[in-house]
């Protein structure tokens, strides 16, 4: 297999994080339909979950064949993949096990006459509502490993000597968290006219404006100003934060099962 560009396998794992938050919101949501409209969407999660598995192992395997798996970055990254792929192909196990139930469910078509409703204590929607709560427990945590595969790629790709930790800036665990996002160039802040700013996260995460003007005191952040405000200026690491990234960034990795779930895809957090 050639060695893919690391630009290329960052833009990547960016965009299947992105496309793991989208399933898990589907996912949920998918769990609140009516009886006679679950059988179809459960499908369609099915295989899209069984597709992000796969591109996920397929990455790893990009990742395990380029340079940067000879490197403790790369190696980590590696982890975070694998770990990833293995919540897609769990929680597809959970969502498969649910087709029967989901089968009995399925109503009759609209035209046809409407039988009675099957009560929501029913062993088919108990043994539905289980699995769809396992499934989407597991594709929680599955974009946040993704994007951290990426920052941890890109402090592989990092250069310069890193920051020693005696000198790092002291980060709170919420702005680690926004540093990881901003690394990964998935954050960008807003302003309409008379409004406050706000966040727009691609893979969103709880993260506040707060938190990420303490980072840019800290001068670890700051804002691209070639576009406007209202446009949405994107929100990038400074030279300082550059340097601190690998020294970051490893140490947090392995607490990154832990971060918090992402909220629905697209969320503006003010």
């Amino acid at each position: 297999m050639p060695d893919t560009h690391p630009e290329d396998l960052i833009r990547q794992l960016r965009s299947l994080a992105e496309d793991f938050a989208d399933v898990h919101h589907l996912t949920l949501r998918t769990g609140l339909l009516d009886d006679d409209a679950v059988l179809m969407p459960l499908l369609a999660r099915i295989r899209t979950t069984q597709s992000l598995t796969n591109q996920a192992l397929t990455l790893t395997l990009t990742t395990s064949d380029s340079t940067i798996a000879a490197t403790a970055a790369g190696r980590s990254a590696i982890e975070h993949l694998t770990g990833a792929a293995r919540q897609g192909n769990d929680a597809g196990g959970y969502l498969l096990a649910g087709i029967p139930a989901a089968t009995a469910l399925h109503r009759a078509p609209r035209s046809a006459p409407k039988p009675l409703r099957t009560p929501r204590t029913s062993i088919h929607h108990l043994a539905l509502r289980r699995h769809f709560s396992a499934a989407t427990g597991l594709l929680l945590d599955a974009p946040v490993m993704c994007l951290d595969a990426a920052a941890l790629v890109t402090a592989a790709l990092t250069t310069s000597a890193p920051v020693p930790g005696s000198v790092l800036p002291r980060l709170t665990d919420p702005q680690l968290a926004a540093f990881r996002l901003i690394s990964q160039r998935a954050v960008r802040i807003r302003q309409r006219e008379g409004r406050p700013p706000f966040l727009d996260a691609s893979v969103p995460a709880p993260t506040a404006t707060a938190t990420v003007a303490a980072l840019e005191r800290k001068k670890l952040v700051t804002r691209n100003t070639s576009t406007s405000l209202d446009e949405g200026q994107e929100l990038i690491l400074t030279p300082a934060g550059q340097r601190a990234l690998p020294a970051l960034v490893l140490p947090t990795a392995a607490a990154s099962r832990t971060t918090p779930a992402p909220a629905p895809p697209r969320r503006h957090t003010r």
